[in-house]
């Protein structure tokens, strides 16, 4: 049996604040504005005054230089995804002058503090990026990136413990079909895109 409404309505009163988007990261985003520019694109309806969404980007685009986006947080318990990419801005970014950056370091807050896969809508932003999306988080990004050409996108993502102890037991439920667990293994690892396969890039 699938969740209705209500089913989503009383997993959301379930779920509490664990960490803090503010202290966490709004506050090493501010810090790299004295860098890069930083804006923000939006903020969640849920609760616009904790969750806007900053982009972070090169502070003189050239024309005549590729650009790369590096997204983080889309899923967000995959902690490591939104802090690599402000640690790279932090530490790295300088060293690669020859392309111009632009990075949403924390796409989905509320999953970020909640420390979740979903969206308050139990739904998977990471299956929502598409025209017109549905997910909130998706369809506030993919407006802040349309007037972009980019050479490369790094999107990054974790593999937690937790998938086979949350995420997979609640998406069974949600959505009424079996899920398998599997090894979560160590590590890091990049994931390629089939129809076109760059594995000398990567």
């Amino acid at each position: 049996m699938t969740w209705v409404q209500s089913d989503k309505y009383k997993w959301l009163s379930e779920q509490t604040i664990q960490r803090s988007y503010l202290d966490e990261v709004i506050s090493k985003i501010k810090v790299l504005a004295a860098t890069f520019d930083v804006s923000t694109y939006g903020a969640l309806s849920l609760d616009p005054e904790s969750y806007p969404l900053f982009l972070i980007k090169t502070k003189s685009f050239d024309a005549a230089k590729k650009t790369v986006l590096i997204t983080g947080g889309v899923h967000g318990y995959e902690t490591s995804g939104v802090h690599g990419a402000l640690g790279f801005f932090e530490r790295e970014a300088s060293r690669f002058s020859q392309f111009n950056f632009v990075c949403a370091p924390c796409i989905s807050p509320w999953a970020y503090e909640t420390v979740n896969r979903w969206n308050p809508s139990a739904m998977d932003p990471n299956r929502n990026f598409i025209l017109n999306s549905p997910t909130e988080e998706c369809a506030l990004f993919l407006a802040a990136v349309s007037s972009f050409r980019f050479f490369a996108h790094f999107d990054l993502h974790e593999t937690t413990d937790t998938d086979n102890t949350v995420f997979r037991p609640a998406l069974e439920a949600r959505d009424g079909v079996p899920q398998e667990l599997w090894d979560i293994p160590d590590g890091f690892y990049l994931v390629g895109d089939s129809e076109n396969p760059q594995a000398g890039f990567q």
